[in-house]
C-alpha cells in the first residue's frame, strides 16, 4: 500500500462521516426540531392506542370508533418510523426521549360519551399538523428546500385532511349525542362498514376531486367525439 493511499485512510479514519453528509443547512435547530416532531408522533401514538383500546371493551362496545383510533394510531407510528429514517439519511442522530401516557386518553363508559375524546382526538391532529407547519417554517428559514418539500408532500397534505375529517366527525357526534339512543351506534354501525375509515372521507381530499373533475372532462370529449363522428357517418340530424 503506497504511502498517499495510506494517509487517506488515516485521514477518513478520523472523520464523522455523517458530517460529511449533513449540508450547512441542516442545522443542529433543525435536527433537534425533527426529534422533538418523532416525540410528538410518538406521544399521539400511545393517545390513539389507549382510545382504541377504551372503544373495544365491552362496556364500551364501539368497534367502528377503535378501527378509527387504530388507523390513527398506526399511521403516527408509520410516520414516525418514516421520519426518523429521513433523520438517518440527513447524516443525524436518533435520540430517543421518555413517552408520557396523555392525561386526556381517555373515553369515558359510565355513560358512554363520545364527545369529548373525539374533541381531544381532534386536538391532538391538530397540534401535530401544527408542528409539522413550525418544522416547516423553520427548514425555510434555515435554506433547507429538502426537508421543506419532503414534509409538505409527506406529511402537510395528509394531516390537512385528517384534522378536518375528526371536525366533520366531531360535528356528527355531537349531533347524535343530543339525544341518547340509536344515533351513536348508527355512527359506529358505518365506522365499522369502512372498516374504521371515515365514508366522506374523499370530500376532503382535493386530489380526489381533481381525478373526478378529469374523469369528468374526459367523458364529456369522449361523448362529444362520439356524436361528432356519427354526424360525419350520416347518423345524426
Amino acid at each position: 500500500m503506497s504511502e498517499v493511499a495510506k494517509q487517506a485512510i488515516a485521514e477518513v479514519s478520523h472523520i464523522n462521516i455523517d458530517e460529511l453528509i449533513k449540508p450547512k443547512s441542516f442545522t443542529a435547530e433543525l435536527e433537534e426540531s425533527i426529534r422533538g416532531h418523532i416525540h410528538e408522533e410518538l406521544t399521539s401514538w400511545l393517545f390513539f392506542r389507549k382510545l382504541a383500546a377504551d372503544c373495544s371493551s365491552a362496556n364500551i362496545c364501539l368497534h367502528g370508533f377503535a378501527m378509527l383510533f387504530d388507523r390513527f394510531a398506526a399511521q403516527c407510528l408509520l410516520d414516525m418510523h418514516w421520519l426518523e429514517k429521513y433523520l438517518i439519511t440527513r447524516g443525524g442522530t436518533s435520540k430517543p426521549t421518555p413517552i408520557h401516557p396523555p392525561s386526556n386518553a381517555c373515553f369515558p363508559s359510565s355513560p358512554v360519551e363520545p364527545v369529548r375524546p373525539t374533541r381531544d382526538a381532534l386536538a391532538v391532529q391538530k397540534r401535530l399538523l401544527e408542528d409539522l407547519e413550525r418544522l416547516v417554517v423553520l427548514a425555510t428559514r434555515s435554506g433547507d428546500t429538502s426537508l421543506a418539500i419532503a414534509v409538505e408532500n409527506r406529511f402537510l397534505r395528509k394531516q390537512v385532511r385528517y384534522v378536518k375529517d375528526l371536525g366533520d366527525l366531531l360535528q356528527q357526534v355531537t349531533r347524535v349525542s343530543k339525544q341518547a339512543g340509536l344515533g351513536l351506534y348508527q355512527l359506529d354501525m358505518e365506522l365499522r362498514k369502512f372498516k374504521g375509515k371515515i365514508s366522506w372521507a374523499y370530500s376532503n381530499d382535493p386530489d380526489k376531486h381533481d381525478r373526478q373533475v378529469d374523469d369528468l372532462v374526459t367523458r364529456i370529449t369522449e361523448g362529444m367525439e362520439v356524436t361528432e363522428g356519427a354526424k360525419h357517418h350520416g347518423f345524426g340530424h
